[in-house]
């Protein structure tokens, strides 16, 4: 099959069984590929068997129908099932040419931008409760079971996962909470920071990996991205005071998020980095060494948490007070 025509699931799974796609890198649960189809590029997303769900195909699609025609994002062109056994949801998007920036920092100003759009974008979408959904639901509907879940993983080399969990989760739920409304529905991506933002000239981003998009009810894209895109490198944890005061002085501004609330923002966003039993069972099943690399990976996050936040502070008190 070379492609004629507009894209469609099978055609690109075709491709991909044939040999004919480029595998690309990543460490997530899901499987991406480039495939090239009458002459253009196309993004092919295979999603895991046990993430693949009726639920999760509404999901892709209702924020598809929410966001189409914003520059940044890219619209599924298919998207449907394959395979009979285990079936797995194949996402077919454009491929966003370009490359993401190494520093996350240099791409906060976008970032925040999209999160505004994302905000605008939900006004009027109706989506029902089994769309609403973001890192922090499972942690704040059901804490003790994940808690009980995960400590089997939690031996050895990562007690100190098990100690940060209980010495902090208390604290990151009640902020979580503080920043959940019934009535402030958006439009969620799920993994919003400088990596996911590809640059394609100057003032052009487009957003990828729209793997977790969904609905929230609270800023959860913007807590996740506070820690990821205003660090001061990939490897680490350690914030950037100054990326600090710029991303929540521009989430001030473009979002009304109050400088008060910044502590909850971080305490919000610093759910995602507790690990799940289901998640990290996934990864190993993916790869051995992989759910060893996340373990790892969140640890040196929470070793540096509690001055992080600390850093997060003093930063939105200073921005408040009218400091520089």
């Amino acid at each position: 099959m070379t492609g004629a025509g507009p894209p469609t699931v099978a055609g690109v799974v075709e491709l991909i069984a044939a040999g004919q796609a480029e595998l690309l890198d990543g460490r997530g649960l899901n499987a991406s590929h480039r495939v090239a189809w009458g002459g253009r590029a196309l993004s092919v997303k295979v999603h895991c068997a046990e993430r693949s769900s009726a639920a999760e195909f509404r999901r892709i699609g209702r924020v598809d129908s929410a966001l189409r025609g914003t520059p940044w994002y890219p619209p599924v062109l298919d998207l449907g099932f394959h395979g009979a056994e285990r079936p797995r949801l194949v996402v077919v998007r454009p491929y966003a040419p370009g490359s993401p920036a190494d520093d996350a920092r240099r791409h906060i100003g976008g970032v925040v931008d999209v999160l505004a759009d994302l905000v605008a974008r939900a006004e009027g979408v109706r989506a029902e409760e089994t769309l609403v959904g973001d890192y922090a639901s499972p942690w704040l509907d059901g804490a003790r079971s994940e808690r009980s879940l995960v400590d089997p993983l939690l031996t050895g080399e990562w007690r100190g996962l098990g100690r940060a969990m209980d010495r902090h989760l208390g604290e990151l739920r009640r902020g979580a909470q503080r920043l959940t409304s019934a009535d402030g529905l958006r439009v969620h991506h799920g993994d919003l920071h400088g990596r996911n933002l590809i640059a394609q000239g100057p003032g052009r981003l487009t957003v990828i990996d729209w793997d977790e998009a969904g609905f929230s009810r609270r800023p959860a894209d913007a807590g996740k991205a506070l820690w990821l895109s205003c660090r001061l490198g990939r490897g680490d944890f350690a914030l950037d005071p100054e990326a600090t005061g710029l991303f929540l002085g521009r989430l001030h501004t473009r979002l009304g998020i109050a400088y008060s609330d910044a502590r909850d923002l971080a305490r919000l966003g610093a759910l995602w980095f507790l690990p799940r039993h289901d998640h990290v069972t996934l990864l190993g099943q993916r790869d051995a060494g992989l759910g060893s690399w996340y373990l790892g990976w969140v640890l040196r996050f929470w070793r540096r948490f509690r001055g992080n936040l600390d850093l997060v502070t003093r930063t939105a008190a200073e921005l408040e007070a009218g400091g520089p």
